[in-house]
């Protein structure tokens, strides 16, 4: 690696330049016979040996290696701790400066870089935080290092190898938050209804304290007697059913919404339903899906597995391509035989599309329970407040054929739901948690 000069090297050369600009006029105006010219070369020389000699003194590459390490579990726009250790091969007691920068990558929120210190024989150890707009695998390859030499006149920039794989996964603390309020019964904080069940395909679970919103035939008078606080009975849904998610990954998915994709919505709204289905004992698959068929995991059973569907999940990203409803329609009949609640999650903008999800899914209705997610963007309803006439009647228009599209699903047999993607976790849950009590499924 060529040495470059530093800041402190090119001042220092400029010094002669500027002497004799200065004692110019007095040479011509006294003419002095003092060889200005061979004066300014001879100081150059000398600066460009002491130049090479602090060059000589710069480590080279292969005296340093760097290990770098990350938390297991990194979420999207969440502080997350990297540790980067970087071991200086050489004699006890010697140090040298440098300039540290790791490889992050554009859009990454990192403050630690670029870090100056000097590097000790042996190890020396850094930690800093960061923060990754965008889930998905990322793959850092390099430290880049700036060393200088001695008397801080050289530097040399250097690539130490340091090879890491970064699983930044969607932000899913809101599935610890619901886990957290369900344990206290208080979902409602997170606008989730308690729907009353109806039927007798239920039985009891355990007897817990009582809330605002339990019906007062379910409390337990004996247990509240005799434990002197009104306790309620609750009762356990069917278990041992299954949800299988149609998540469509095509161009109609593409559309943002709050700085993030209505895929990206649609991904954190189905991996926290599928945490509370799984709870209840029901097994979840999922089948991602474009032009081709991107993901398909089998439906599994238990809350450890929410795991599996949280890696099958955190690479997804929307295409430009068209979507292939068919294509994601048979590889359903041929994996998914046991009766199922289909959740498809979309966003419908032309008749074509709608048309291929309508005969598709009305004829899952005699062997599966079909849901439709239609994906309602925010943003067009915000236009519609516009003053621009015209802009409003399009408005006007493409809302009155999504209300036809939604009443014709309804008439085939297919639940429906419309929602904001920002909406979407809570409605979702609702309407699974509504299917349970009317033992639709």
């Amino acid at each position: 690696m060529i040495p470059l000069p530093t800041r402190r090297f090119v001042l220092l050369s400029a010094i002669p330049l500027a002497a004799s600009a200065l004692l110019l006029p007095y040479f011509l105006v006294t003419n002095s016979t003092l060889p200005a010219v061979p004066v300014i070369l001879i100081t150059n020389l000398v600066l460009a040996a002491i130049f090479t000699m602090d060059a000589f003194t710069i480590p080279r590459r292969k005296k340093m290696q760097a290990i770098r390490t990350a938390d297991a579990v990194i979420l999207q726009n969440s502080r997350s701790k990297i540790k980067l250790s970087i071991k200086y091969n050489a004699r006890p007691g010697r140090k040298v400066l440098a300039r540290i920068f790791d490889d992050v990558l554009p859009g990454f929120d990192c403050d630690a870089f670029p870090l100056e210190t000097r590097l000790s024989a042996g190890r020396n150890e850094f930690a800093y935080t960061v923060s990754v707009p965008m889930r998905g695998p990322y793959r850092l390859s390099h430290v880049h290092l700036t060393l200088f030499g001695t008397l801080g006149l050289a530097r040399k920039v250097i690539k130490v190898p340091c090879e890491t794989q970064l699983r930044v996964y969607p932000d899913l603390r809101s599935v610890s938050k619901l886990m957290l309020l369900s344990r206290s019964s208080r979902l409602s904080f997170m606008g989730i209804r308690r729907i009353r069940m109806t039927g007798g395909d239920t039985e009891f679970e355990r007897l817990r304290e009582y809330t605002r919103d339990d019906e007062f035939r379910r409390i337990d008078w004996k247990a509240t007697a005799r434990h002197r606080r009104f306790l309620v009975r609750q009762y356990q849904q069917s278990r041992n059913q299954t949800v299988i998610f149609l998540v469509d990954c095509g161009r109609m998915m593409t559309a943002e919404s709050g700085g993030k994709t209505i895929l990206d919505h649609a991904l954190s709204s189905v991996l926290l339903l599928a945490r509370v289905a799984l709870d209840q004992g029901d097994r979840v698959g999922i089948l991602a899906f474009s032009s081709r068929v991107l993901r398909f995991v089998a439906p599994v059973s238990g809350a450890a597995r929410h795991s599996a569907l949280v890696q099958a999940c955190f690479d997804l990203f929307p295409t430009h391509d068209e979507t292939n409803f068919d294509l994601a329609f048979r590889h359903l009949q041929t994996a998914g035989r046991k009766r199922s609640l289909v959740c498809l999650i979309t966003n419908v903008i032309d008749d074509a599309n709608a048309s291929m999800i309508r005969s598709h899914l009305e004829v899952l209705s005699g062997r599966h329970l079909p849901f439709a997610v239609l994906m309602k963007m925010r943003e067009i309803v915000e236009m519609k407040e516009k003053d621009d006439p015209a802009v409003a009647q399009a408005i006007n228009d493409f809302v009155t054929w999504r209300k036809g599209v939604i009443h014709r699903l309804s008439a085939g047999g297919v639940l429906v739901l419309e929602s904001f993607p920002d909406q979407l976790e809570t409605s979702l849950i609702n309407q699974y948690l509504w299917i349970k009590a009317k033992n639709l499924l």
